[in-house]
């Protein structure tokens, strides 16, 4: 999602809907003005415009014909229908261009929340590259279930997925941290997400990498658990010299 300054309160961002509603026009017709370069907008994330409160006047007041209609009548109508045509063509490729570029960004912030897990020493931030990792996860199931509502949309199959690992510190039989039943159901996920990329059915792949999320998050949740806190340490060093004065 395009990062955007804060919102103000006398400069705030509108969506397309917002603008529609309160200049009493259709949608279709808020997007022609984009299009056409009349009403600056900002594109944010899948599907979605934003516009500034302050570019929305300035339009408004260059241009009086584009104020709101002494009726509350949509004026859709008022196009022709190859030109109704047009734009809902365009909306609908720079939709599936934006779901595109989601599963793009998803599937690249997999491979780098992997890469960093990769060969990482143990050291305090692993639970952090767990969540990174589960994060990612959590990322690609949507993304994978977003393209895949388009029309034609097809998943193709990853070849040479089944049998997978996430990384070398994640691996089975690893000394990893944590207790063992929560790694167990972590390994039986990935097993069941290498399948997964093996096969046909985007749903299947996007369910497992949102099981893998959630199983994940369980092992850092119980490690952060069972962390000592700042003082114990001491605490439980100072049980030791006692004992051993006794």
């Amino acid at each position: 999602m395009t990062d955007l300054p804060d919102k103000t309160a006398d400069d705030p961002w509108l969506t397309l809907a917002e603008i529609a509603d309160e200049l009493r026009l259709s949608p279709v017709t808020i997007r022609s003005w984009i299009a056409k370069g009349r009403l600056r907008a900002m594109r944010a994330g899948q599907r979605k415009w934003l516009v500034r409160r302050s570019d929305l006047d300035a339009m408004l007041a260059a241009d009086p014909d584009n104020r709101p209609p002494a009726t509350s009548e949509p004026e859709a109508d008022a196009y022709p229908d190859h030109v109704l045509d047009r734009l809902a063509a365009t909306a609908a490729a720079d939709e599936q261009a934006d779901r595109e570029q989601a599963l793009g960004m998803a599937a690249y912030d997999w491979d780098i929340a992997l890469e960093q897990s990769r060969m990482a020493p143990p050291d305090a931030r692993f639970t952090s590259r767990i969540r990174h990792i589960a994060q990612a996860a959590n990322q690609q199931a949507a993304a994978i279930r977003d393209a895949m509502d388009l029309p034609d949309s097809v998943w193709t199959p990853v070849r040479g997925s089944d049998g997978m690992t996430l990384s070398y510190e994640l691996r089975p039989g690893g000394n990893r941290p944590g207790p063992a039943d929560a790694w167990d159901r972590v390994d039986r996920v990935v097993a069941r997400l290498g399948a997964a990329l093996e096969g046909t059915s985007a749903a299947s792949v996007a369910d497992v990498f949102a099981d893998l999320a959630r199983a994940l998050n369980d092992v850092a949740d119980a490690i952060e658990k069972r962390a000592p806190r700042p003082g114990d340490v001491a605490a439980d060093a100072m049980q030791e010299i006692d004992e051993t004065e006794r």
